[in-house]
């Protein structure tokens, strides 16, 4: 079953959505990020804060598309939710959305990074747990992971680059 899983990822990383899947996606996109932002700010953890050097906003840019944007996006969307979907499409997209979510937390307690606390934040849990089902839709509706990367990775990459987004 877990062959069938990364099977299916490959599959999906193989498919460029059309102008439409493409145009769908950013019109759920938006209206949550709006949402991610509103938490972010009553949280705390977003602040108009923006990274005034080129340099290392590039190398940011590069390093978060890799990590989290296409690691984390290849394991939630693609071979686990490939994998639990074969269980219940409903249920497994939950899941999927839920571990995405209690991710953060495990990195907070075990390998945290110097930012961990952030992570531990019910505003930021709440985040990623509209963001992890907003993006469990997108792929499998647009039944691509494309989309689903870069949507991680702009907002990502606007939080750090922008909004005071904590850097290693």
């Amino acid at each position: 079953m877990l062959v069938a899983a990364v099977k299916q990822t490959w599959r999906a990383l193989q498919i460029w959505p059309d102008r439409a899947r493409w145009k769908a996606a950013l019109g759920i996109a938006l209206p949550t990020t709006a949402i991610i932002a509103l938490a972010g700010y009553l949280g705390g953890w977003i602040t108009f804060d923006p990274v005034g050097d080129f340099r290392s906003a590039l190398i940011a840019a590069i390093i978060l598309f890799f990590v989290p944007a296409l690691a984390e996006e290849l394991f939630f969307r693609g071979v686990l939710l490939s994998w639990l979907a074969r269980f219940s499409q409903r249920w497994g997209s939950w899941l999927s959305a839920l571990l995405f979510m209690l991710w953060y937390p495990f990195q907070a307690l075990t390998f945290g990074p110097p930012w961990s606390a952030i992570f531990l934040q019910p505003s930021f849990l709440f985040a990623t747990f509209i963001l992890g089902i907003i993006l469990t839709h997108i792929r499998i509706v647009s039944q691509s992971v494309w989309p689903v990367i870069a949507i991680h990775w702009i907002l990502v990459l606007l939080w750090k680059l922008f909004f005071g987004g904590p850097f290693y």
